[in-house]
């Protein structure tokens, strides 16, 4: 895994643990609690270029189908339902997905794979409108392939501004436009079928790094028992716990499972299982 894909993954959950104060903004409040964090970090999609990636998509399929679906070819509506429904469907996923990875890293990883799941669809789409004009989708050693292989995406730097981030996807769809929107419906579908492609990547770079900050770090629910175990320490060592004879630090209460002690409690080290330290209980503190 690249440095590039863990920052990618860890900046789909910028530090956020307090609400907005503006329902015009997301920017994140600056935490004031020395206590242990419970909410994770959530919310940093648009500093993803996967996310960038999917709005481009998303907005040259709108323009597709204007120009290229009617009430001949299109009568019912379906195809340029099922086309612009899907290119929301990943761009909205991906939005969920970072709002939710504050409390549930499962949720956060099976929206991103549902955006991933949406773009596949989409791509299907465009290869079927191809290959019905009888042509079929760029190789990746055509020159047309090549040459607009070579637009990238700026990486925004900017804050948590929707109005700010409007100003940055605008430039970014100006810059692809001669491809992404151009009016012949060949170049236009081949091009997304390259974005689309570069999406679909990047978010399965990002699932697995964020699988791996996951197994290094935990989820809600770890974060809440050491949060509760973190303030029961708190509380026996202000009533006056002893401190474990092996290391020194702080001790809790536990009550024995097995073994001739089965049911009694017993002093055991806050460090456990790194820390075998016990103490024989004496009454409580």
């Amino acid at each position: 895994m690249s440095e590039r894909d863990m920052r990618d993954a860890r900046d789909m959950r910028p530090m956020s643990l307090t609400p907005p104060t503006s329902l015009t903004s997301s920017k994140p409040l600056p935490l004031t609690s020395s206590k242990p964090r419970i909410i994770g970090a959530y919310g940093g999609y648009r500093k993803t270029l996967s996310f960038g990636y999917v709005c481009l998509v998303y907005h040259a399929t709108t323009t597709f189908c204007r120009r290229n679906y009617d009430y001949k070819n299109d009568p019912l509506g379906k195809t340029v339902g099922q086309m612009v429904g899907a290119a929301r469907s990943a761009r909205q996923n991906i939005v969920e997905g970072s709002a939710r990875a504050g409390t549930s890293k499962e949720t956060e990883l099976r929206l991103y794979d549902v955006a991933k799941g949406s773009l596949e669809e989409l791509a299907g789409d465009y290869e079927a409108f191809l290959i019905d004009a009888g042509i079929a989708p760029w190789a990746e050693d055509d020159p047309r392939h090549a040459s607009f292989a070579s637009a990238v995406l700026d990486v925004y730097e900017g804050g948590y501004s929707r109005h700010d981030y409007a100003e940055y996807m605008l430039a970014m769809r100006k810059r692809f436009a001669p491809f992404l929107e151009n009016e012949d419906p060949i170049i236009a579908a081949n091009a997304i079928l390259v974005i689309i492609d570069r999406a679909c990547g990047l978010l399965s770079r990002q699932m697995q790094a964020i699988g791996e900050i996951f197994t290094d770090e935990g989820g809600f629910t770890e974060r809440l028992s050491k949060a509760r175990l973190a303030a029961r320490d708190a509380k026996d060592a202000s009533q006056g716990a002893p401190t474990c004879p092996d290391c020194g630090g702080a001790m809790r209460k536990m009550i024995a499972r097995k073994g001739r002690n089965a049911g009694k409690p017993f002093w055991s080290c806050c460090d456990y299982p790194h820390c075998q330290g016990t103490r024989p209980w004496k009454g409580g503190v």
